[in-house]
């Protein structure tokens, strides 16, 4: 892509390679987003990272030209994309759920995040919520299937489901399903490689795992970001690393 001055409200694609699954069944999947750019004063230029209905998620990001033509493609006569009635019922389902699991009501909420779900199976905000009414039911069968799919859906990683990006690698490990967490943590980590936090995280789930050697790295990588970051330094003296 040339270095040609950027037009406001330009429309560009960002892919994101990453391997989902573990194993004989992991396999490559490719995550697309979509920026909209707007030049600064300053000669940055602002990118507003787009939801699944075209509009600015809340999320941003100041790059400079090298790093926009590094990263994004251009879009050229970008037309929105074809809005999906289901999607929007499915989230206005889970929505409703939500506010039932918020007052404990975890039957009604069970009922309508499987609605929402029969209508949007890859709603990442219906399969979180799934998943932490079946924990709070006590079925950990079920809320560890729900984990496990969610980890595998690549809109997890988007930075506009940041709460439910962080919590579901801890879900993963807490339900001892390490093995999924390390590859969610190596996944997010292909998004986020500084940072410290993610660093940790995925240290704790490979020592967890069993896999000693490769925590201390992580959790070394981790202390690199933040000397500070206490926690890292009292887990890496459990791996004898």
């Amino acid at each position: 892509m040339p270095d040609t001055p950027v037009d406001p409200g330009a429309v560009y694609l960002e892919r994101i390679k990453s391997r989902v699954g573990t194993g004989d069944t992991a396999k490559s999947a490719t995550m697309e987003n979509y920026w909209r750019a707007e030049p600064q004063a300053s000669g940055k230029i602002k990118m507003d990272l787009l939801d699944l209905n075209d509009q600015p998620s809340g999320y941003s990001e100041m790059v400079d030209l090298e790093e926009l033509n590094n990263r994004f493609y251009l879009v050229e006569n970008w037309q929105p994309r074809e809005f999906d009635p289901k999607k929007e019922k499915a989230d206005k389902l889970t929505a409703r759920a939500d506010r039932h699991l918020e007052k404990n009501e975890f039957l009604s909420a069970e009922f309508e995040y499987n609605n929402a779900l029969k209508l949007d199976e890859e709603n990442v905000r219906a399969n979180f919520g799934l998943g932490k009414t079946y924990l709070a039911m006590g079925d950990q069968d079920k809320a560890r299937d729900m984990f496990s799919k969610l980890s595998a859906i690549d809109a997890v990683l988007d930075p506009s489901n940041k709460h439910i990006f962080n919590e579901c690698g801890m879900q993963l490990r807490k339900l001892g399903l390490h093995e999924e967490a390390i590859d969610y943590y190596r996944r997010a980590l292909s998004l986020a490689k500084d940072d410290e936090n993610l660093w940790f995280n995925f240290g704790r789930a490979l020592l967890e795992g069993g896999h000693k050697n490769k925590a201390a790295a992580a959790l070394k990588k981790a202390m690199d970001i933040n000397p500070d970051l206490v926690e890292a330094k009292a887990l890496l003296s459990q791996t004898g690393c």
